[in-house]
C-alpha cells in the first residue's frame, strides 16, 4: 500500500468521480483508476461500487476513508516535523479544517497569508473534529476549523466563533420529500436517521437528538458515519435521512438532495480553535484572515 494510492482513493471518495479526482491530482484517469484497483486488490475488498458510470463508496470504503486521511496526515506531519527539527526546513503552520470550508474560507485565507508572509509555510489537513482536537493537544496542529465541541474541550483550548450555519435535511433523490421547497423537521419523525459518529464528531449524536426532541420526536439512529462525505454517500446508497449544514451542499452529492427546513431552523457553530499559548505573528495573521473571511461569508 503506497501513499499515492491512498491520496488517489481519498480524492476519488471526496469527488465521487474518477475524472474529477484525476484532474485535481494532475494524473490521467486510467492511471488513477488503475492504482485504486491495485489498492483494492491488496486490501482484498472493493472500496467503490461502479454503477452506470458513477462511483459510490462501499461500506468498506466508508470505513476506510477517515483512516486513510489520518494515515496520510500523520505521515506528512511527521516528515515535516523531522525536517524542521533536524534539517533546515522553515517552521510550518499546520491548519486543520472541515471539507466544506476549503474553497471559500481556507484557500483564500492561506493565499492572502502567503502574500503577507512569503517566507512562511502552511500545511493543510482535512480531518474530522476529534482528530483535529487530538492533534492540537499533541502540538501537531497550530489551529483548527471545526464545528460544535464539548464544554471540556472549550475549557482546554482557546476558541473563537467564526459563524453559524443553517442545517438542512438530507434525503435521497428518490425520497418522497426530495422535491419539497421546505419541510418541517417533524415530517421526518418516522424516518431512519444517519448521524455523524461521536468518535469523530464529539457530541454530534446528542446534538441531533436534542434538535429532533425540540421538534417533538426522538430520532431512530440506524447508522453512524465518520465524515460528511460518508454521510452523503450513506444516504445516497443505503437510504435514511440526515441533518447536515447547508454549507455542505458545495460537496459532490449526486443521488441525494438538501431540503431546507422550516423555522425555527437549527444551526451549527463554526469555531476556530487554538492551543492556550501565545500565538506567533504569523499564526495571528492567519487566524485573523480566517475570522475576517468567515464574517464576510456569514453576511452572504
Amino acid at each position: 500500500m503506497e501513499f499515492h494510492q491512498l491520496r488517489y482513493f481519498i480524492a476519488a471518495a471526496e469527488d465521487l468521480s474518477i475524472s474529477a479526482a484525476a484532474k485535481r491530482l494532475h494524473v490521467t484517469q486510467p492511471a488513477l483508476s488503475r492504482q485504486i484497483g491495485v489498492l483494492e486488490a491488496e486490501l482484498g475488498v472493493a472500496l467503490f461500487d461502479r454503477i452506470r458510470k458513477r462511483i459510490y463508496l462501499t461500506e468498506a470504503g466508508r470505513f476506510f476513508l477517515p483512516k486513510a486521511r489520518q494515515i496520510v496526515c500523520d505521515a506528512e506531519t511527521s516528515a515535516q516535523q523531522l525536517r524542521e527539527q533536524y534539517g533546515k526546513a522553515r517552521r510550518t503552520l499546520r491548519l486543520g479544517f472541515l471539507a466544506p470550508f476549503l474553497d471559500d474560507l481556507v484557500v483564500p485565507a492561506v493565499r492572502e497569508f502567503r502574500q503577507r508572509h512569503p517566507k512562511a509555510q502552511v500545511s493543510l489537513f482535512e480531518l474530522p473534529p476529534r482528530a483535529q482536537l487530538d492533534r492540537l493537544r499533541n502540538h501537531e496542529l497550530d489551529a483548527a476549523i471545526l464545528g460544535n465541541i464539548s464544554e471540556s474541550d472549550r475549557a482546554f483550548f482557546n476558541t473563537r466563533t467564526l459563524s453559524r450555519h443553517k442545517m438542512a435535511a438530507l434525503v435521497s433523490e428518490d425520497h418522497a420529500l426530495a422535491k419539497k421547497k421546505v419541510i418541517k423537521l417533524a415530517a421526518l419523525k418516522d424516518e431512519r436517521w444517519v448521524s455523524l459518529s461521536d468518535a469523530s464528531f464529539p457530541g454530534r449524536r446528542e446534538f441531533l437528538r436534542s434538535i429532533c426532541q425540540q421538534a417533538g420526536f426522538d430520532p431512530q439512529i440506524v447508522s453512524e458515519v465518520d465524515s460528511l462525505s460518508m454521510m452523503l454517500g450513506t444516504v445516497t446508497t443505503l437510504g435514511g435521512v440526515a441533518l447536515i449544514p447547508e454549507h455542505a451542499s458545495k460537496m459532490p452529492h449526486g443521488g441525494c438532495v438538501f431540503v431546507p427546513l422550516a423555522a425555527p431552523v437549527p444551526t451549527t457553530e463554526l469555531l476556530l480553535v487554538l492551543p492556550k499559548q501565545e500565538a506567533s505573528k504569523e499564526l495571528t495573521t492567519l487566524t485573523s484572515l480566517i475570522a475576517e473571511l468567515a464574517a464576510q461569508i456569514a453576511k452572504g
